[in-house]
Parts: structure tokens; sequence; C-alpha cells
């Protein structure tokens, strides 16, 4: 799995209308070698995060068969959407010492990556694409110059917010490999003490090279909660500063979005929406685009009842056969991205499918931190570092993907890690397993 995050996110064929990439198809394949000599683990010392990706899952199947599709059709496609990269990771994750074993390996992958975008970043030249096959139409990307400093590097996915979000979710790894009473690699002997941090300096780098201000910010985010849960006087300082920005930011909101908008190219491409014959004109830019998606959107979203739209007719740019959508073909177009995948995911499967796919996130939040607590007893000599580092950047990633079209270039790796979680979890209540 670790080895499949090299290739790229378009290197895929189509099968029964659902595309399979290298990371779709290592899966499967290892799932199915999985269930063939361990099929009575696969539902033993089930967890709540367990139950909340089954139902999501089944939500899926039930939604898209009601608005029409074909119903073992769409049970394939829910299951590769949601089972299948939760599977992966929970089964990698199942049995002890995986996390001391296979940590380090996601972490030098991430590297690699990371290594290869910043190169991207300086020339201008994505490797995958030179060295294999240029990137397919699905989503528009030009790694164009930005604030004169760099080219944004997308890596071996389609969009370099992408590349960002997928390398964020690597951090917590390299974060682990920061635990120094650990010889990681022995031949590397007191050069260990340096390779956590080395490494999670690259992947930062990584995530800089995109040039994308969120999955930065997140990051940010993530560590100041870090401190914020370890540290006391930290937390109060963090709430407090919270409060001050907050206020701020309330006080001068226009000058908020300029500071955003600092981009010279983006103020290029700004323009003048009037969304509907009823409002008032809006000025439309990259960053504003999230305000005035929210508010097309949401009054969509509650239309839609706790059924939605289903994913075809909530699929598309503009999403194909949505009611209340701007008449105008022009601003249609303009908003025809749902940079929110939130919004995305309850369009399509309405509010319960909504609650369901934000709880994923608080679930999998308060069983990393349930396991921070016990690290140093049930994963020894692992302490605490990693858990906390996917408890918060969990937090901030969903500020994150409020702003990002849910793709599964990254939302792949994000339901990993969810499973990833769960397989750790069930590990505490099995005490007397033996691999």
């Amino acid at each position: 799995m670790a080895a499949s995050l090299l290739a790229g996110t378009w290197f895929d064929i189509t099968v029964l209308n659902t595309r399979i990439n290298v990371t779709m198809a290592t899966a499967i394949a290892l799932l199915v070698a999985y269930c063939t000599h361990s099929w009575r683990e696969i539902f033993r010392h089930l967890g709540l995060l367990d139950y909340l990706i089954g139902a999501i899952t089944i939500w899926h199947i039930i939604v898209d068969t009601y608005h029409g599709e074909q119903p073992l059709a769409v049970a394939a496609q829910a299951y590769g959407q949601w089972m299948l990269p939760y599977a992966a990771g929970r089964y990698a994750f199942l049995h002890r010492n995986s996390l001391l074993k296979l940590g380090p390996v996601f972490a030098i992958a991430g590297a690699i990556i990371s290594l290869l975008c910043v190169a991207e970043a300086c020339s201008g030249t994505n490797i995958w694409e030179t060295a294999f096959a240029p990137r397919d139409e699905l989503v528009t990307f030009k790694g164009q110059l930005r604030y004169g400093i760099a080219y944004r590097a997308c890596g071996p996915t389609r969009h370099a917010i992408f590349l960002s979000n997928v390398l964020l979710t690597l951090i917590p790894f390299a974060i682990l490999l920061t635990q120094r009473e650990i010889d990681w690699y022995p031949k590397l002997r007191r050069w260990n003490r340096l390779l956590g941090f080395a490494i999670t300096a690259i992947l930062i780098a990584g995530i800089a090279s995109s040039l994308s201000r969120g999955p930065l910010l997140t990051l940010c985010l993530a560590g100041c909660l870090s401190l914020a849960w370890l540290y006391r006087p930290a937390a109060w300082t963090l709430l407090g500063a919270s409060l001050i920005a907050a206020i701020l930011v309330a006080a001068n909101w226009n000058g908020f979005l300029r500071l955003l908008e600092s981009d010279a190219d983006e103020h290029k491409r700004a323009a003048v929406l009037v969304v509907d014959d009823q409002e008032e004109a809006v000025v439309y830019t990259g960053t504003r685009n999230r305000l005035v998606n929210l508010q097309v959107y949401v009054p969509i979203f509650l239309d839609g009842g706790p059924l939605g739209y289903g994913t075809v007719n909530s699929t598309g740019f503009p999403p194909a056969n949505l009611p209340g959508l701007p008449t105008d073909p022009k601003v249609r177009k303009r908003l025809g991205i749902v940079d929110n995948a939130f919004l995305n995911n309850g369009l399509r499967f309405g509010w319960i499918g909504l609650l369901l796919f934000s709880g994923l996130f608080i679930a999998a939040t308060t069983t990393a931190f349930q396991l921070s607590s016990r690290a140093s007893t049930y994963f020894f000599p692992l302490d605490q570092r990693y858990f906390i580092a996917v408890a918060t950047l969990t937090i901030a990633f969903l500020f994150e993907i409020a702003t990002v079209f849910w793709s599964y270039d990254y939302a792949f790796w994000v339901l990993l890690g969810f499973g990833l979680i769960a397989g750790l979890s069930s590990q505490l209540k099995r005490p007397d397993f033996v691999e």
C-alpha cells in the first residue's frame, strides 16, 4: 500500500464504469489474499468506526438505488469508495507491532514524493507525467508560477491541494520516527535521532511545494492543537488567541478576505457575478468561491432531505441534475466546483449521509485520543506522539476539507487512516492475540 503512493492517481483502468487505479488494485489484491487466510479476523472486535463505515457504505447503496441506479453496480461502487480503503488500513494495522514495522515505510514513501514535488515546484516539470503519462482531464489544473516564487506542484495527484492532503495524512508517520529511544534503521546508528526530524521537514517541504494555503494552515492548526493537548498553559493561550483572532476577523471581514486573496493571478481572474436575479452582485474569486458555494448549495442540500439527490444527479462540474442552480450558464459554470467535502457528500446522500460522514471524523479523533493515553502500555516501545498527531490532524482536516472538493485522490488515504486507527484500537480488545 505504501508503495502504491508512488503511482499517479490517473494511472487507471475502467471496470463496470468504475475507475480503478494502482492504489485501489493493490488494496483489492491484498484484501482478497487477507480474506483467504485470515477470514476469521474480519468481523472480530468491531468498534464504532467499523459500524460507521459500514453504515455509510450501506446508506450509499440505499440512496443510489432509491434514485434509480442498478443495485449490484452501486454496491460495487460503494464498497470501492468507502469500505475498500478503510479495510486496507484496518487489516494492515491489525497485528501487534504493525505500526512499529510499517510506520517508517509510509514515512519514507512520503519523503520520496515530497522530494520529487520540491523538484517539480522549482522546475515546473511533473516527474510522473514526463516519465509515464500525462494527467487526464477529470480535474483542471495548471502548474503555474505562484506568488512569483515557484510552480505549484501536484506530484502523483491531479491537483496541488490533493497532493498536500495526501502528504498531510503521512505526517503522523514522520512524527512517529522522532521517537529517539528506537533505532528505526540500526545501520544508521546515532543518525537515527535525526531521521524523524529530517523526514518531517521533507514532508512539510512537500506540502509547501503545492503553494496551497489551506494545507499549511491545517498543519499549523494541528501543531497548535497538539501543544494545547499536551500543555495546559498552551491550551489557554490558544483559546485566547482564537477569540482575539475571531473578533478581529469579524470586525474587518472584507479586509480578511483581501488578505487571503494575496495572489496577483487571483485578482486578475476576479469577476462580478449575479448569482440570482433577486440577489445583489458579488465579487467572485477563487477564494470567495467557497463562500458563494455556501450561498448556492446549502439551500439545495437542505431541500434534498434525508436521502439527498444521489451520486449521478450531484456529479459533474456543475452537478448534473440539481434543482435550484443559477439559470445563467456562465454563472453555473463558475460555481460548478463545489469546494466543500461536506456539501459534496450531503448533496449525494442527504442529511443522514452528512451525519455519518462527519461522524467518521469525530469517531477517529476520539479513538486516537483514547489510544494516546494507553500507547506506552499497549504499543510499547512507542509513546503517544503518533496518536496525538493523528487526532489533532483529523480535527484540523475538518476545516481543510470544508474548502476542498472531496476527491478520491486524497479521500482514499483519509479513509485508510480511519481504518488504521480502527485496526490499532482492535488490538486493545485482544490481549491474548499472538501473531
